[in-house]
């Protein structure tokens, strides 16, 4: 009996993830994740209605539920469980700690960067989700904090933090309007109107680029180095999108300067084709020195 129930409040969990961070959530969508019936699956939303008064409410237009203002999730959400769920890149549980005695001794690096409150988050996916714009404030290291309209697109993890992939209606007529800002900087999110901008119309989104990378011409034992990041052959060939780049090199700490000025303890890998790349559109700030060291500036807020 208990099982049954721990399997129930998996699926209250899960439809409440999806009211949260998308704005809606029907039967269908517990019908498909959990293989459940419809009859099931509605009787999940009654209790869950019953849990979480306030929450939801049926939208006869959209035949689906849809999230409430103002009301009080039932369960507790981390929010990069969430979005590496939303990206694709984790299963989302209500409790991820279910197979400790599988686990063994560990330490994961902690960060230094603000935690995002989950509500902050949320209204950004749903912003994605119903592609509609949001009026934020936002805080850059070059102009301070102030309000931006932005439609926000995509989600990007560098492997170090996480960015909404926006398009920045203040700066439509210029060369590049779509940019990447921190999620971190997010101060406020109000949900605006709806957003005609389209995620296929990203030129840096939508091409992709080849990094040749080989170990750093300074190293004295490049076979670990092809051994550490799995090399086949001389190089390794990584695909990106445009946009992409910067924050990959960074990342990796990679050596793209033209001299080899890289220490090769720090610096293992070496970009070969950096000449190529800024040809077929890399913007030449992805490869800047700087780039490398700073841990607070992203590629897209050399003007933001």
């Amino acid at each position: 009996m208990n099982l049954q129930k721990d399997i129930q409040r998996e699926r209250l969990f899960y439809l409440e993830f999806l009211a949260l961070f998308t704005g809606q959530v029907s039967r269908k969508d517990l019908v498909s994740r959990f293989g459940i019936s419809e009859p099931a699956a509605t009787k999940d939303l009654s209790l869950y209605a019953e849990l979480a008064p306030g929450m939801l409410q049926y939208d006869m237009r959209k035949k689906c539920y849809v999230l409430v203002a103002g009301g009080e999730p039932h369960f507790s959400h981390d929010v990069d469980q969430a979005l590496f769920s939303l990206a694709g890149e984790r299963a989302i549980a209500i409790n991820t700690q279910h197979a400790k005695s599988q686990y063994l001794p560990s330490w994961v690096d902690g960060s230094l960067k603000r935690k995002v409150p989950l509500a902050l988050a949320a209204s950004i996916t749903r912003c994605i989700h119903q592609s509609r714009k949001m009026v934020v404030q936002y805080g850059s290291l070059s102009t301070g904090e102030r309000e931006r309209t932005l439609s926000p697109l995509a989600l990007v993890h560098d492997g170090l933090r996480w960015h909404v992939r926006c398009f920045a209606h203040e700066y439509e007529h210029e060369p590049e309007p779509f940019r990447d800002y921190n999620l971190a900087r997010f101060l406020s999110v109000m949900q605006g109107d709806p957003s005609e901008v389209l995620l296929a119309n990203d030129n840096g989104w939508n091409t992709e680029v080849h990094l040749r990378l080989v170990p750093h011409p300074k190293a004295e034992h490049p076979e670990t180095i092809r051994l550490d990041y799995d090399f086949v052959g001389e190089e390794k060939c990584v695909t990106l999108k445009i946009c992409l780049v910067g924050h990959f090199v960074r990342h990796w700490h990679i050596d793209c300067s033209d001299e080899k000025l890289g220490n090769p303890n720090s610096q293992q890998l070496f970009l070969i084709n950096k000449k190529e790349l800024l040809q077929k559109g890399v913007s030449a700030w992805a490869f800047a020195p700087e780039m490398l060291f700073s841990k607070d500036k992203t590629p897209s807020e050399k003007m933001v």
